[in-house]
């Protein structure tokens, strides 16, 4: 679903706020059980193959390879601590923190000092000689001797301090503002964790999944391969024909290929997770949560209630009202301003560069200072409508969020109904499926049916199978789309999760049907 640009990245209100990159390390999760790969049962199917079988089929795990347990919830956890896009909303809430001081600091007084020295050259008043004394054996002093004009060296100190008294209340709008922008952050970082935690669960069960259909292939690989082998027997027997071994044959060759695209399709489902959760990519991943989940249905009324108060909607409105207090501002700059200033000055004219050779002459002063605003050729009238156009923008896009999540909630309702209806059908056929391969099995064992319909029944059974953790993988995504419609307030998903069965579901049937075969 698509959000205006507006809600889709930084808010960008009175203060500029932009996000800084951060970079993040890379390792295992702290918790995370991990040891060498050299000690661990890799679990492959296609280890336990015959000799015929191709190198490529069975693959192993280098002897140093760090295996690493990986359940969903220590999956999303680490995202959700190291992962880049909830680093940067949490940068710019920081981001957001200085800013408020900065606007905060527009209601305190300034302090500056100055420092001034002067060495004159050549002046004016060189030229010009101060009157004799009246009577010159009273030796009395030149009265100009202590003027500043013409001195050779000049050391001017002095001390501002300035306080607003009145800025038309920008002060005060300045820091609603700030507090808006930062709240809108926090919700913004709210929904991105939200997004992470969607993005990890999908890529997690998209590589459990994807390892299913591995075992899958390599459970009909070994099938098939079985099949062969009791075909050869009775062909040495006499009861069977080498267009039945030459059928088996190709059947068994022709999954080699499904198994190495199913090996790829996991290894860049495994490699996309690692990303998310900042694994090293040479790390071999033991996925602990099954792509087992308890069906049942939803009730749509608290998750309609809970997409009302999502937290990018909270962040809209925030939005809306950062536009009003951004016309307050814009206001502002018809009303006068007031401020109160005091200055402490210090001046010294020493015969040599030292300052402290002379001393000091005081120079103090007090004021008030008003600026009332006449004209400025019609600026502030347009940035006036420039903040209130803001405003009708921000209603709008308000709008059009609220219409957009509402399309995505009722479509994701819709989704999640249909996969829960090809659940329970895509189970019902996997029993049919398994049902029609023994009783081919058992025609076949009896002379009364061909290897062919054989292998079309085992290969109804494996699509059937692929079929049902297709729907099982919709279902489950289904349900961590409902939890982000719903702003995360209403927890669907971890619920739902079962542990897992001592027997693999993807082999359910598949080691009964391998021993008949070999009996």
């Amino acid at each position: 679903m698509t959000y205006p640009a507006r809600w889709g990245g930084s808010l960008l209100p009175l203060l500029v706020l932009t996000g800084v990159l951060v970079g993040l390390g890379v390792g295992a999760a702290p918790g995370m059980a991990a040891s060498g790969a050299g000690s661990q049962d890799s679990g492959d199917p296609s280890e336990s193959s015959s000799p015929s079988e191709p190198a490529s089929v069975g693959a192993t795990p280098e002897p140093d390879t760090l295996m690493v347990s990986l359940p969903l919830q220590d999956a999303v956890d680490q995202a959700l601590d190291r992962g880049q896009a909830v680093g940067l909303a949490q940068e710019q809430i920081l981001r957001a923190e200085e800013e408020i001081d900065q606007v905060r600091a527009g209601a305190l007084p300034r302090v500056t000092g100055d420092l001034n020295y002067n060495r004159a050259l050549r002046t004016i008043f060189d030229d010009l000689s101060a009157p004799p004394p009246a009577n010159e054996e009273d030796g009395e002093e030149n009265p100009f001797a202590d003027l500043p004009f013409g001195r050779p060296n000049t050391w001017i100190a002095s001390l501002r301090v300035t306080q607003p008294l009145y800025v038309g209340g920008r002060v005060r709008t300045g820091l609603e503002i700030a507090d808006q922008v930062r709240e809108s952050l926090r919700h913004n970082l709210t929904e991105t964790e939200l997004e992470t935690v969607m993005e990890v669960r999908d890529t997690y069960f998209q590589a459990v999944f994807a390892e299913r259909l591995l075992e899958i292939a390599e459970g009909s690989y070994e099938l098939a391969e079985a099949q062969l082998r009791q075909v050869e027997s009775f062909a040495e027997q006499g009861t069977a024909s080498d267009f039945d071994v030459l059928t088996a044959r190709v059947e068994r060759d022709n999954l080699e290929p499904e198994i190495v695209q199913a090996r790829n399709a996991r290894d860049v489902a495994v490699l996309n997770l690692k990303r998310l959760v900042n694994l090293p990519e040479d790390a071999e991943l033991d996925l602990t949560t099954p792509l087992d989940v308890r069906v049942a249905e939803v009730d749509p009324t608290p998750l309609r209630e809970a997409a009302r108060d999502r937290p990018v909607v909270r962040a809209a409105q925030e939005q809306i009202s950062i536009g009003q207090g951004q016309v307050r501002i814009a206001q502002a700059d018809y009303l006068p301003t007031v401020s109160a200033f005091a200055e402490f000055g210090w001046q010294a004219f020493p015969e040599s560069v030292s300052p402290f050779d002379d001393n000091w002459r005081e120079d103090w002063n007090v004021g008030l200072q008003v600026s009332i605003p006449i004209f400025n050729g019609f600026e502030t009238r347009a940035r006036i409508r420039e903040a209130q156009s803001g405003v009708r923008s921000a209603e709008l896009e308000f709008e059009q969020l609220w219409q957009s999540l509402h399309v995505e909630l009722e479509a994701t309702l819709g989704e999640f109904d249909r996969a829960l209806a090809q659940i329970e059908a895509r189970r019902a056929t996997v029993g049919e499926a398994e049902r029609a391969v023994e009783l081919a099995e058992l025609r076949f064992a009896a002379g009364s049916a061909t290897a062919l319909e054989l292998s079309n029944a085992r290969l109804l059974l494996q699509q059937a199978r692929v079929n049902e953790a297709q729907a099982l993988l919709e279902y489950v995504n289904a349900l961590s789309r409902l939890e982000r419609a719903a702003g995360g307030q209403v927890p669907l998903l971890n619920d739902r999760l079962t542990t897992p069965s001592p027997a693999q579901p993807g082999d359910a049937g598949g080691s009964q049907e391998r021993e008949e075969l070999e009996r």
